[in-house]
């Protein structure tokens, strides 16, 4: 059921063919992390710079303040500067596909019709996140967290820097890591699991959900399978997004769970998430929603797939 190689993604992965580095790849990864890991910090700093000459306090205290914030992001303008952070993503995966392959992160992308692909997807979830809304706020007693004026504005700067968050992520692990390893490795197994699986494990945090910080493992990784699956049937980025984005956008700017990262959102569940019993509930319908929806997906792709080669017999 998951798709094979083919000549779309084929045409993808071949940037990375021209320039495969051996264990070269392996120093890109490790360069790609440590560049990421030091803009963060130096965007952090920036911020804590500028709290603390407003607020007239030493830069310690402004750089812990913002730290604290975006560790915890319960206010809108503590979800900006989250949002900002991606920035150094974004670089980092820059530097490192100009650096190590000599080429633009374009290539990343990939070819064809990137945008019309993005734009798609969007439209065609947009109809599923609006009953995922309704079912949410009729299902769970979610209460108002900002008010509508108030989460309209917050949406203006919002929603390009959720583009940015969801855009950096997928080029890293749907565009750089992908291409590395499928030039490098004929199974599927490898280029479609291994970036998953190290998408899901980045968001496995224990202090905030406790053992069901596995099911938020599980949820990511099942996601990052979609959305290579999407990568690789349509040969570019752009549906990746498409997914990536409505799917945060219904999570931080619609209805978010209590203690998480909620400071945009225009409803909170009543649910805290160190209720761990409950809040287990909620993950384990989301995985098996997901499980449906993809399992729909892989039929009508199947039934696209047997319908084309009967026009071609």
């Amino acid at each position: 059921m998951l798709p094979q190689m083919n000549d779309k993604f084929d045409a993808f992965i071949a940037p990375a063919r021209e320039h495969k580095g051996g264990l070269l790849f392996l120093g890109a990864v490790l360069f790609l992390m440590l560049v990421y890991t030091e803009l963060t910090f130096g965007i952090v700093g920036l911020f804590g710079l500028g709290l603390s000459v407003l607020g007239g306090t030493d830069v310690a205290q402004g750089l812990s303040s913002v730290s604290t914030n975006i560790s915890d992001p319960v206010t809108p303008q503590s979800m900006i500067v989250l949002l900002v952070t991606f920035v150094s993503m974004l670089a980092a995966v820059w530097l490192t596909v100009g650096l190590f392959r000599g080429q633009s992160i374009r290539t990343l992308l990939g070819p064809g019709a990137v945008l019309r692909n993005f734009l798609t997807t969007c439209a065609l979830i947009a109809p599923v996140v609006v009953v995922f809304f309704v079912i949410t706020l009729v299902g769970t007693s979610a209460t108002p967290n900002l008010s509508l004026s108030e989460w309209v504005f917050w949406m203006l700067p919002a929603l390009p820097l959720l583009l940015l968050q969801v855009s950096s992520e997928e080029l890293v692990f749907r565009g750089y890591l992908m291409q590395e390893l499928a030039s490098r490795f004929s199974s599927r197994w490898i280029w479609i699991f291994l970036p998953s699986v190290i998408f899901g494990s980045l968001h496995f945090d224990p202090s905030k959900f406790g053992a069901n910080g596995f099911l938020v493992v599980a949820a990511t990784t099942l996601f990052g399978v979609i959305a290579s699956d999407l990568t690789i049937r349509t040969g570019n980025l752009g549906a990746a997004i498409g997914l990536h984005f409505m799917n945060n956008f219904m999570a931080m700017m619609l209805v978010s769970l209590d203690g998480t990262m909620n400071g945009l959102s225009l409803f909170v569940t009543e649910t805290h998430v160190s209720e761990h019993s409950e809040v287990r509930g909620f993950l384990l319908t989301d995985i098996g929603s997901i499980i449906v929806l993809y399992a729909i997906y892989l039929l009508v792709m199947r039934w696209l797939e047997r319908r084309r080669k009967r026009q071609y017999e």
